[in-house]
């Protein structure tokens, strides 16, 4: 399926914006897609030209089947650019591009330049473009994954969970713009193996050393089944590391983060060394927790290095011929992991950095 955005032709409307009246959606039957773009050429009134394209929408349907032919007709395109965003769909890709209504944005074009970048201050989804996919696709020591996205069937709202652990059509919330990006679409080979919940975004981004920033929610230390909204920063690059344990990778993850305090009432405090110290520890073990849940995820439920840790691992291989032999990916499975992390507190924002 290919879809086409474009613009009425029209001149600016009465209020001098210069947005055009509406987008067009054109589909077509065809063997391929370069003979498909070639059926809308005939089409339509105006050539088809693919060097504006921002993102790439597969249905989840077509990459459970395999992608890697279309990738490789895009990575040949001369048109299309490299970072165009990969977006894995729960829904058809028509469906999908429908359901877009930008009622934040008076730019069509601009919302789809512009919504993935969630990922700077939230960490729910992440950023993946074509030459990132098509390298993790070729290449023998990780496996690709893409931005998970899906149509927002307005779920109860009581069905929430903390830190969005859930996926691209879950959010429990309600709007009019019923596309969302949220969570990683996880591939084995060019299949789809597997999705990840918005909070695996934010491990998968601290171990990547992509995390800019995100809003977490901790348990709270002053007061049982109650949570902390800390803001997390990455302190220094996670340091990461992989060893043979009786045939087995070992691999070692050493997380540095800060963490400033958000929530605030009268049974929490930041002013002191005693509390800011003990929410450190409530939090490194949370956090802790959620990265090996994460990284066991990967490993044990889908054999998909997304992390690339086959990265260290071809240090200790003489040849390229031995590490083909080794075949990490297909032994990731069997890789146990070994997390540490270190947060440093600082005070909320009432009061002085500490």
């Amino acid at each position: 399926m290919l879809q086409l955005d474009g613009d009425s032709g029209g001149s600016s409307s009465s209020s001098g914006s210069s947005q055009s009246t509406g987008t067009t959606i054109t589909s077509v039957k065809c063997a391929s897609i370069n003979s498909g773009i070639s059926l809308i050429n005939s089409h339509i009134s105006k050539k088809v030209n693919l060097s504006h394209c921002q993102e790439i929408i597969l249905s989840e349907k077509l990459a459970y089947l395999g992608i890697s032919e279309y990738l490789d007709t895009f990575a040949n395109s001369i048109e299309l650019r490299t970072d165009s965003s990969i977006v894995i769909s729960k829904c058809t890709a028509k469906d999908y591009l429908t359901n877009v209504k930008p009622s934040l944005e008076t730019l069509t074009a601009r919302y789809y330049e512009s919504s993935l970048n969630s990922n700077e201050y939230t960490g729910y989804t992440v950023k993946v473009n074509l030459s990132e996919f098509y390298s993790s696709l070729k290449d023998s020591y990780s496996q690709p994954y893409a931005i998970l996205g899906g149509i927002n069937t307005v779920p109860s709202i009581n069905n929430a969970e903390i830190n969005a652990d859930y996926t691209a059509g879950e959010h429990p919330i309600e709007d009019t713009d019923v596309i969302e990006t949220l969570g990683i679409a996880v591939f084995n080979d060019d299949k789809l193996v597997g999705e990840l919940t918005g909070l695996d975004s934010i491990c998968h981004l601290i171990v990547n050393n992509e995390l800019e920033k995100c809003t977490l929610s901790v348990p709270s230390p002053f007061e049982s089944e109650k949570y902390l909204d800390i803001r997390l920063t990455s302190d220094k690059n996670t340091k990461c590391s992989v060893n043979k344990i009786n045939s087995s990778p070992l691999i070692n993850v050493n997380v540095y983060l800060i963490g400033y305090g958000l929530s605030l009432d009268e049974n929490t405090s930041y002013n002191s060394k005693e509390s800011l110290k003990l929410i450190e520890d409530y939090a490194e073990k949370y956090i802790k927790t959620q990265i090996e849940n994460y990284l066991y995820t990967t490993a044990k439920d889908f054999n998909a290095d997304i992390c690339g840790f086959g990265r260290y691992a071809v240090k200790d291989y003489l040849t390229l011929d031995e590490w083909y032999k080794s075949n990490w990916l297909n032994h990731y499975k069997d890789a146990f992991f070994n997390v540490n992390v270190d947060l440093t507190m600082k005070s909320g924002n009432m009061f002085a950095k500490s």
